[in-house]
């Protein structure tokens, strides 16, 4: 590498459903909470992103006006369209076995009412994740993938599938996620009791700051093979400066992160896949799954009568709403949030009622 570069990392938000009753008139009301989106920048912070990558085809797009201004000079918006239409064309005939189509539209797969929901699930996140490895390849960004799950989920798929092409395809996806290995570092990590806002405030800081710089790319080298070994030495030491540094506060400490890096050794030849990865620079792949489910615990473990927040960190409306508490059947199973559940109907008509009961 001739050049070291700075860490990008491709969002992934995680927003949880919420549901309460307008306090005036007893209108029920649905908004997204990120008040886990603290716990995602810290995640961010500790791979040492300096840039946050939004394909353009993503919803979130077209609501960067709510994000604070320093968040939005760091986001990069890539085009992802030859990423799309590649990934369209190599599982075409994995969708048209089992009846799924696209909605030109929104983007999403569409399955006939019959499907298994264990085969709905993975043709869900077999497109996704090769969505996500071909933007990591292409635009040399730190990925979210979990290749263990991934590998299970083609293998699954391949049985599934009686078409030669399509088994090749799957195939030669998983040959070139076993020459993943993964690399353990210890990381920098912010105080877990900060704010999303004071977040915001220390990544502003950090990705002006020239130890942090260099964490971001040490952190990068570590793709290369024959560089690891000094790249873990210099991440050791950068993560004792940034810690010392007084602007950032107390209460910082380290935390074991993992990437999943090339082992050194050459792809396979695939002719199947070979045009969806155009640069062929090796990304890294990390595993949000971890990250997403301490989100999830720590709303639910918060203060039920809080407000949800805005992608901006800040309340999403004042007091004039009153917001249901969680539901114990309420289910989180995709980044995605394609297969969120608030929870059974009857537990919903409860809460519902026992606000009802408090707004009288």
């Amino acid at each position: 590498m001739d050049k070291m570069k700075q860490g990008k990392i491709l969002y992934d938000p995680l927003p949880i459903g919420r549901m309460g009753v307008r306090k005036d008139n007893q209108e029920v009301v649905v908004a997204n909470d990120y008040s886990c989106f603290a716990q995602m920048l810290e995640e961010y912070i500790s791979y040492g992103a300096v840039q946050i990558v939004i394909p353009r085809s993503a919803p979130e797009t077209k609501t960067l006006d709510q994000m604070p201004l320093v968040l939005k000079n760091r986001i990069l918006i890539i085009d992802d369209s030859n990423e799309i239409e590649t990934l369209n064309r190599l599982l075409f005939k994995l969708r048209k076995e089992f009846e799924v189509t696209i909605d030109e539209e929104q983007g999403f797969l569409k399955y006939p009412k019959n499907i298994p929901q264990d085969l709905r699930y993975a043709i869900d996140q077999g497109h996704s994740d090769l969505k996500k490895i071909a933007l990591g390849f292409n635009h040399s960004v730190q990925a979210d993938v979990h290749t263990e799950n991934s590998i299970h989920n083609l293998r699954f798929l391949r049985a599934k599938t009686t078409n030669s092409e399509t088994k090749i395809v799957l195939a030669d996806l998983e040959a070139l996620l076993n020459q993943y290995r993964k690399v353990d570092f210890d990381a920098i990590t912010p105080p877990k009791n900060d704010t999303p806002s004071e977040l915001i405030s220390i990544f502003d800081k950090l990705i002006n700051d020239k130890h942090y710089l260099n964490y971001s790319e040490s952190i990068n080298q570590l793709i290369i093979p024959e560089e690891r070994e000094e790249a873990l030495m210099k991440i050791r030491e950068l993560s004792r400066l940034i810690r010392s540094k007084n602007y950032i506060g107390e209460g910082w400490d380290y935390v074991s992160k993992i990437l999943k890096v090339w082992t050194g050794i050459p792809f396979p030849e695939s002719k199947a896949i070979g045009s969806l990865f155009n640069n062929k620079e090796l990304p890294a792949f990390v595993d949000m799954d971890k990250a997403r489910a301490r989100a999830l615990e720590m709303w639910l473990n918060s203060d039920l009568t809080s407000l949800p927040l805005r992608r901006d960190g800040l309340p999403i409306s004042n007091d004039d709403i009153a917001w249901l508490a969680p539901m114990d059947g309420m289910k989180v199973s995709a980044s995605s949030n394609k297969h969120f559940s608030l929870g059974p109907v009857g537990e919903l008509v409860k809460k519902l009622q026992e606000v009802q009961k408090q707004l009288k």
